[in-house]
């Protein structure tokens, strides 16, 4: 049997007493912090431009625009809301695949849901089934992968959104494969758009692409039956290097237990994280000043310099992706948070001088496994000679140092209090808490509007 429709058989055949309950866990933290994020998401700028297409042009109204009053098409709201989810680029990440798991998947699952009437436990069996199949697919393809310049958030999750989308529809085995064989090719995303408003687009047509190919072959629409294993498949055409034996079991373990998901204390790339750790942490230690500051050695692993594409950003968006803005911030200011991507505040005099101190050498032993990508190693330099040093660690946040039950969930109420009052944020969070117990999406998305 090929990669395709061995994916398809666990898609479809896999049940919900055979997930875990720690999976189960983890899949409603993940769910709360992606639409947390996706509340504070839906009023930025390249999440108002997608709803805006959306209400002019989208189908019946029956799914929910996370954070707004609207509601469209499935299609339309996958779109929508995976487009929010991944506008502040605070949405989660795992090192497996190399990119955001949930917002694709969550946002693909949860319009369907809505097509679908499903309830909770259908949701969050649906997330897991999508997060299984993008990370297997990650563990086969990344680093050659992320490395040629694909962005696996809208490469990668395209699958993981169509096996979500086609299990809230109920497809049989056929029809999933055709799903998964055409949101291979509709897969797409490339690194070059980071720092701009196209990388939350990924995620949001990732979910589209769900959604869509879920519909497409529902009505019997058809596509290869080996799409992804194929000589000209997605495996060849975009991988690499390629490790099959990661392709040859689903669930045993689960991925969200074995590789973990990493929830991002910033909003900010991934690749930033430990260093704005390291820098807060001597900064409050040492009661370093930022005008003290002579020089910020921030040593990286090899892959980051391809990642962190913008040295001297002129917006918010890039900062996201610039080393020495995100060092320079969290010196000047003790804190890094959503309004320190402001497009203003990159031009902040004060940052754009400590921004010229700041080094990011590259460290060769840094490289290591996948997951320590992400890892730095700090070294702050002061004018009356004093050496302060941190690491090499990873950031807080990722599956070794997770956040708190209560850090995440001021993480949700802050994020959320964006669009919502403060009564409806705990009554979404305490809904998700209980999510296997939801009668109909309809009541959670309520909730969200």
């Amino acid at each position: 049997m090929g990669v395709t429709a061995r994916l398809a058989e666990f898609i479809g055949k896999n049940r919900w007493d055979e997930v875990p309950p720690a999976a189960i866990e983890q899949a409603k933290r993940a769910i709360l912090d992606t639409l947390g994020v996706m509340l504070a998401g839906s009023v930025e700028p390249p999440a108002r431009i997608v709803r805006g297409l959306a209400e002019a042009e989208g189908g019946a109204p029956r799914c929910a625009v996370v954070g707004t009053k609207a509601r469209t098409g499935a299609a339309w709201a996958a779109l929508a809301n995976g487009t929010a989810a991944h506008a502040l680029d605070f949405d989660d990440t795992n090192f497996a695949m190399m990119g955001h798991p949930s917002a694709p998947v969550l946002a693909a699952a949860l319009a369907a849901g809505e097509l679908a009437a499903a309830d909770g436990r259908a949701l969050l069996h649906a997330y897991l089934l999508g997060f299984e199949v993008e990370t297997a697919l990650g563990e086969a393809m990344v680093p050659a992968h992320y490395e040629h310049g694909w962005h696996a958030t809208g490469t990668l999750g395209s699958l993981g959104a169509a096996a979500a989308a086609a299990r809230m529809l109920g497809l049989d085995a056929g029809r999933t494969r055709m799903a998964l064989a055409l949101a291979a090719s509709q897969a797409s995303g490339l690194k070059e758009n980071f720092g701009t408003m196209a990388k939350p687009f990924h995620a949001g047509h990732a979910a589209r692409t769900g959604v869509l190919s879920a519909l497409l072959a529902r009505d019997g629409f058809t596509g290869s039956e080996q799409a992804i294993e194929g000589p000209q498949g997605f495996l060849k055409v975009l991988g690499g290097e390629l490790n099959m034996a990661a392709l040859e079991t689903f669930g045993a373990p689960w991925r969200i237990l074995s590789t973990g998901i990493a929830v991002k204390p910033y909003p900010s790339c991934a690749m930033t994280h430990s260093a704005i750790d390291a820098l807060l942490e001597l900064r409050s230690r040492h009661g370093v000043r930022a005008e003290e500051v002579t020089d910020v050695e921030i040593e990286v692993a090899p892959v980051v310099p391809g990642i962190l594409i913008h040295p001297k950003p002129q917006s918010g968006l890039e900062a996201k992706f610039s080393m020495e803005y995100c060092a320079a911030a969290a010196l000047a200011e003790g804190r890094v948070g959503i309004d320190t991507f402001a497009d203003d505040r990159v031009r902040d005099p004060r940052v754009r001088a400590l921004m010229e101190k700041v080094r990011t050498p590259v460290d060769p032993s840094l490289s290591g496994h996948l997951d320590r990508h992400g890892w730095s190693r700090v070294t702050l330099r002061l004018a009356d000679g004093r050496q302060l040093t941190w690491g090499p660690g990873g950031p807080q946040g990722h599956p070794d140092r997770p956040l708190s039950h209560d850090q995440l969930l001021a993480k949700f109420r802050d994020c959320a209090r964006v669009v919502l009052p403060a009564d409806r944020v705990d009554a979404a969070a305490g809904a998700i808490a209980a999510l296997e117990r939801c009668p109909d999406l309809k009541k959670l998305t309520a909730l969200l509007a």
